[in-house]
């Protein structure tokens, strides 16, 4: 606890700053994702199906296009594409009650969900820019603690936000953006200080590459063979721990009577909560890059072994006990992938890195598709099958990024600039 104190102490100002507007950007983002699909069947008519769709592909295309954005970050000031993000995020939130046209709300969906995904790979590249390589686990293990605290609160504020009326809840989202945008306006200065943009004879260093457009950028990233391996571990092992709560009601509410499926999601949802909640900085803060794979390899045996408690019964203390052991797997994995790709990111690329990184969450929207099919057509044992082998494939793909080699930096720019 005193290392926590004093960590949190020494932290620059900026830092702390991004941290709280980190977990408010959490409240703001799952209180509005908690109600979504409540507004679009009352307000707009949509069917269960079409929101899912809607929601689906809202994910799918902030994702994807959130790869552009991490470019955006790596060629502008990030602070001040950040808080360009959070006023538009504002914007849309404040117009969405007042728009009663399904294409149009889905339209600025999608607009929204970009931003979103832009903001927090903009915010990770930021974060990694102000802190020394030391320190950076840790702060991102801290970030992630107070993100969940984020979407623990959201939902409840939300749900409060509804008697001031439909639109209450969006209110409530843009307002708080709207307080996570006035710090960065007012200590805008603190951001760039001892940055990649504050930087004078290193900018000089790295023009060639900073010169480089979308598609030479993507060309580079494609060629680092330990990027693609990590994506693709990232998005097999994300199928696994990002959908939990989607995947686990598919399976109880075929196995077990409604009440008592509800019951259990619930505990699923406070154990995982309260895992992360309180070890997630612990355990972070322990992450090196020497001992990284290590790291990963116990991470998959947690998740390995959680699924297995998941599959063995439906009995509460054997569900939260296989819940916790599951979420030892999410703590340790997630800042373990920001660790590498912040690791193997050039410093001008940053931003185009985790932008790439960011594609695991195509993850999050496969899984349950996955998870369903096998539900109908095969049952549970296959598809906690399923998700065991896909965890491990994941954690393969993990030991090939940390063996690869990285490519020569100069070489590869040359071979860019000739292709």
């Amino acid at each position: 606890m005193k290392n926590f104190v004093q960590l949190v102490r020494e932290l620059p100002t900026a830092v702390r700053i991004m941290l709280l507007c980190a977990m408010a950007r959490a409240i703001s983002f799952f209180g509005i994702l908690a109600y979504l699909p409540i507004y679009l069947h009352d307000s707009l008519g949509m069917n269960g199906a079409t929101i899912g769709y809607v929601l689906g592909v809202c994910l799918l295309v902030g994702t994807f296009v959130s790869v552009y954005g991490g470019y955006l970050a790596d060629r502008f000031v990030k602070v001040d594409f950040m808080i360009v993000l959070d006023v538009l995020l504002t914007g849309l939130y404040g117009a969405l009650p007042f728009l009663d046209s399904p294409v149009l709300v889905i339209g600025l969906l999608l607009v929204a969900n970009t931003a979103s995904s832009s903001m927090s790979v903009t915010a990770n590249a930021l974060l990694a820019d102000l802190l020394p390589s030391e320190n950076r686990a840790k702060v991102f293990s801290l970030r992630y603690s107070l993100q969940n605290i984020g979407a623990a609160v959201g939902p409840f504020l939300a749900v409060a936000m509804v008697k001031a009326g439909t639109g209450g809840p969006f209110w409530l989202a843009a307002g708080v953006i709207f307080a996570a945008l006035l710090p960065l306006l007012i200590f805008r200065g603190l951001f760039t200080a001892g940055t990649a943009e504050g930087k004078g004879a290193e900018d000089a260093e790295d023009s060639d590459d900073e010169s480089m457009n979308f598609r030479e950028v993507l060309r580079v990233m494609r060629a680092d063979r330990r990027l693609g391996l990590f994506t693709l571990g990232g998005i097999l092992s994300i199928v696994v721990y990002g959908p939990l709560l989607t995947y686990m009601s598919q399976y109880l509410g075929m196995v077990e009577s409604r009440d008592t499926a509800l019951r259990l999601v619930a505990y699923i949802s406070a154990a995982n909560a309260i895992v992360v909640i309180s070890t997630q900085y612990v355990i972070g803060s322990r992450l090196k890059e020497k001992t990284l794979l290590r790291w990963l390899t116990w991470g998959t045996g947690a998740f390995v072994l959680g699924l297995i408690g998941l599959a063995l019964s439906t009995e509460v203390w054997i569900i939260v006990a296989a819940i916790v052991v599951f979420t030892i797997g999410e703590v340790i994995v997630v800042p373990a992938e920001y660790m590498f790709i912040d690791n193997i990111a050039p410093a001008n690329l940053r931003g185009s890195y985790f932008g790439a990184q960011n594609l695991v969450h195509i993850g999050v929207a496969i899984g349950p598709i996955i998870c369903g099919f096998l539900l109908v057509h095969a049952s549970p044992a296959a598809m906690f099958a399923a998700l065991i082998v896909l965890v491990v494939a994941g954690w393969w793909f993990y030991v090939l990024g940390c063996r690869a080699s990285a490519p020569a930096t100069a070489s590869e720019t040359e071979a860019v600039r000739s292709a």
